[in-house]
């Protein structure tokens, strides 16, 4: 089972120049899904957003909107450090 990793909401005019917002369309399935050792979710409701990913594909340019909440998410660290 993947260690749970809670994301921060993106700060007020936060956007970095090359990143993107993924839409969780279904709150029962998460947007992104790999093999490694963290499950991303929301810091607002706690959904699952980002299932067994690593720190070097969540990076600070990652987004992602709550479909539970509609909280946008970032990262809180990544591979570089905290964002």
């Amino acid at each position: 089972m993947a260690e749970r990793m809670t994301m921060r909401r993106v700060r007020e005019g936060e956007v970095p120049p090359d990143g993107a917002t993924a839409l969780q369309d279904d709150p029962a399935r998460p947007v992104f899904r790999a093999n490694g050792p963290y499950d991303y979710v929301c810091v607002e409701c706690g959904n699952v957003l980002a299932a067994a990913m690593g720190m070097e594909q969540m990076t600070k340019r990652v987004r992602i909107k709550c479909g539970a909440c509609k909280t946008v998410n970032v990262a809180v660290f990544d591979a570089k450090g905290e964002t």
